[in-house]
C-alpha cells in the first residue's frame, strides 16, 4: 500500500476594486486532500470555502464577483496534476470543482468554468461571500509514497 500525503496552497492573485467598491480575500485555506492510499478503489475528496468582503462607499449597491482558479502544474484545468515534493517526480491527477458531486470543473475562463455571484452592499457598509472549492483525487493512481503538492491562483473580478 502507496499512503501519501496531499496539500494544495490556494495562492491570491489580483484582488479587485470597482469604482467605490473594495473587496478583499479574508480567508484563503489550503486545500488539504490528507492521505492518500493508491490501492483504495474510493477517490479521495476535500473541500474548502474562501470568503471575500467587499465594502462599499458610495457607488452601485450590487456587484458581481467572479472567481477564477489557474495556474499550477497543469497545462489544463482539466487535466490538473499534483507534483511529489523533493522525491521520484510522480504526479498524482486531481480536480477542482465547483459542485459537491465535483461534475463542473472550476476554471479560468469567464461565463465557462468559474464562480460568480452576486452581492448586494448597503452604503457605508460591508458584506460577505464564500466561495466553496471541491477537491477530488481519482482512485487507484500509482504514485510513490511522499508528499504531493500543487498552487492554484486565485484571480477574484468585478
Amino acid at each position: 500500500m502507496s499512503r501519501c500525503s496531499v496539500a494544495l496552497a490556494l495562492l491570491l492573485g489580483p484582488c479587485c476594486v470597482h469604482a467605490a467598491i473594495t473587496c478583499r480575500l479574508v480567508s484563503t485555506p489550503g486545500l488539504a486532500f490528507g492521505p492518500y492510499d493508491s490501492l483504495s478503489r474510493v477517490p479521495t475528496d476535500t473541500l474548502t470555502n474562501i470568503r471575500v468582503t467587499c465594502e462599499r462607499n458610495g457607488g452601485p449597491q450590487n456587484i458581481t464577483l467572479t472567481m477564477r482558479l489557474g495556474g499550477g502544474n497543469s497545462a489544463s484545468v482539466h487535466a490538473r496534476r499534483l507534483r511529489q515534493v523533493g522525491g521520484t517526480g510522480d504526479v498524482l491527477g486531481y480536480g477542482l470543482y465547483r459542485d459537491v458531486t465535483r461534475s463542473t470543473v472550476w476554471g479560468e475562463t469567464d461565463s465557462v468554468d468559474t464562480v460568480s455571484q452576486t452581492l448586494s452592499i448597503p452604503n457605508k457598509a460591508t458584506q460577505s461571500v464564500t466561495f466553496t472549492v471541491y477537491g477530488r483525487i481519482p482512485a487507484l493512481q500509482d504514485g510513490s509514497a511522499g508528499t504531493y503538492a500543487d498552487s492554484v491562483e486565485i484571480t477574484l473580478l468585478p
